[in-house]
């Protein structure tokens, strides 16, 4: 697929079903245990893993994807998960990565796949014993950054996808269980990761196998052995917080104060034009929560002033004349609609 393609993807290359049927006979999960994806997409992967005895954990960067993963997995994080996410280091007994397949793109950084950024971000995700499900390219294992961090934190094992799927974007999984590495096997296992990213396709499918001869229930994900201390993000996501804070009956307190004391009522003779409605609405008669048509919606009305307008005349001789300076008003009304927690401006 071509690159400008990737992005407009945002690099979301979801797990096929098949493959994720076929690595669910090889996973069992002890009670308590907590599974991770960075990258869970609508949650479809990491559910399908999943056990009744587990629970599932996930970030996505696509507010659409986010929503609906949060019907398949227990937690859900909508954000960056290179910038914005914070997590307790070895919390977690299974990181699936299936990350986006792709460069970074920096102005001030030397480019790097973004593969092994994240392998790097979240290989301490994993508890001593955890298991590492990483789905890329195979040929991304010669990436020096992608080969060394595998090869120094996990004894791994590669095989390539199904024959049939392989063909389309030519992917692997790699497996690897988090242990400590001595310095003369991770050499030795890096060499042997490079080796496999430098080989033709068909050469590395006849090396590494497929995932197929993989033994069942061949990991065993491990109980969490510490609690989630951290598991947030910095950006607001109004799908969560505007029902949190309805569910702690904070909204209505904040309107109440927010709303401009009435001190009197007064009913106009006749029915507002647009322009005297604008007017009232700009100068904040209006402002608090109002009902429309079954629609609850909170009204803000404020009135900035710009930079004066200048404006000169003369005579007609051209000599003397008049410099006239009014003052500019610009009236904006804010509007938020509690329902699918979108803001409108009139301006």
């Amino acid at each position: 697929m071509a690159r400008i393609e990737s992005q407009a993807k945002a690099g979301f290359y979801p797990t096929p079903d098949s493959v994720c049927e076929l690595l669910k006979t090889k996973i069992t999960c002890e009670d308590g245990a907590r599974l991770f994806d960075p990258c869970c997409g609508t949650g479809a992967a990491l559910s399908c893993l999943a056990t009744a005895n587990s629970t599932t954990y996930g970030v996505e960067l696509s507010h659409e994807r986010a929503t609906e993963a949060r019907t398949r997995l227990h937690q859900v994080l909508w954000g960056d998960a290179l910038q914005e996410i914070r997590f307790t280091y070895q919390a977690f007994g299974l990181l699936y990565l299936n990350p986006p397949y792709d460069n970074s793109i920096s102005p001030d950084e030397k480019s790097q796949r973004l593969e092994t950024l994240f392998l790097r971000h979240y290989l301490n995700s994993l508890q001593p014993g955890g298991f590492l499900i990483f789905i890329i390219p195979y040929y991304i294992l010669a990436d020096k950054g992608c080969a060394q961090a595998l090869a120094r934190n996990f004894t791994v094992q590669v095989f390539g996808f199904p024959e049939d799927e392989f063909q389309a974007f030519r992917q692997c999984v790699v497996f690897g269980r988090r242990k400590r590495i001595a310095a003369d096997q991770a050499e030795s296992s890096e060499q042997y990761l490079n080796e496999l990213g430098r080989m033709e396709p068909d050469v590395f499918l006849a090396e590494a196998e497929t995932l197929e001869s993989v033994v069942p229930a061949s990991i065993h994900v491990p109980a969490a052995i510490k609690p989630l201390a951290a598991f947030s993000t910095s950006r607001f996501d109004p799908a969560v917080g505007i029902p949190a804070i309805r569910k702690a009956g904070i909204l209505q307190g904040v309107l109440e104060e927010l709303a401009p004391r009435k001190k009197n009522f007064i009913r106009p003779l006749s029915m507002l034009e647009n322009g005297h409605l604008a007017l009232v609405l700009a100068g904040g008669f209006m402002n608090g929560e109002i009902e429309k048509n079954g629609k609850r919606l909170v009204v803000k009305g404020v009135v900035r002033k710009e930079s004066p307008v200048v404006s000169t005349s003369c005579d007609e001789d051209g000599k003397g004349g008049s410099i006239t300076i009014r003052d500019k008003y610009i009236p904006t009304v804010r509007i938020i609609d509690m329902e699918t927690a979108t803001l409108h401006t009139v301006q």
